[in-house]
């Protein structure tokens, strides 16, 4: 006889996906000439679920290598920055057992400089980073329970062993 059982268990019932654009304005201690490279690094964030929004507080430090002095000399200018985003999450399941809801955050593309100019002996930079948050929560699935031993289903009737020849080896190198 077939069943039906009801199990709890802890599953992915909310996602949200952002493209977060920035811009950061930074002041180099020389006036600078050309932008010779720029990175960011120590990228980090604390997430918090509230309602169906996931509010995300970040902050990451930029470099810029720049040079000055009509192109005869290099320096880094460094700031570290702040940033504030939310991500609205949609529900993919509508029946949660309880509230005790988790948020998982991870970056799917790390904070990266897509543009940078000197305006006015300044360093403008525009940033990207995109986030996936996926909201973590106890619901129920379905399950059919076969309870039966069916003496016509052939995987429960095979014996493995038997079938194994032990000699197969011997058998090739006669």
């Amino acid at each position: 006889m077939n069943g039906i059982r009801e199990i709890v268990t802890k599953a992915v019932v909310g996602k949200g996906k952002k493209l977060i654009r920035l811009t950061d304005t930074l002041t180099p201690n020389n006036t600078p000439y050309s932008i010779l490279g720029c990175w960011i690094i120590n990228h980090q964030f604390e997430a918090e679920l509230c309602d169906n929004v996931v509010n995300i507080n970040g902050t990451y430090e930029i470099n810029i290598w720049y040079a000055y002095d009509n192109n005869t000399r290099t320096d880094i200018a460094r700031q570290v920055s702040n940033y504030t985003q939310t991500i609205k999450i949609r529900e993919i399941v509508d029946d949660l057992c309880n509230d005790g809801r988790d948020v998982i955050v991870r970056v799917l593309q790390q904070p990266t400089v897509t543009n940078g100019e000197i305006c006015d002996n300044l360093i403008n930079v525009e940033i990207i980073v995109e986030l996936l948050a996926e909201v973590i929560g106890e619901t129920k699935i379905k399950v059919t329970i076969f309870d039966q031993f069916d003496p016509c289903d052939p995987y429960e009737q095979e014996d493995f062993e038997n079938q194994i020849n032990e000699d197969f080896i011997n058998q090739e190198t006669q």
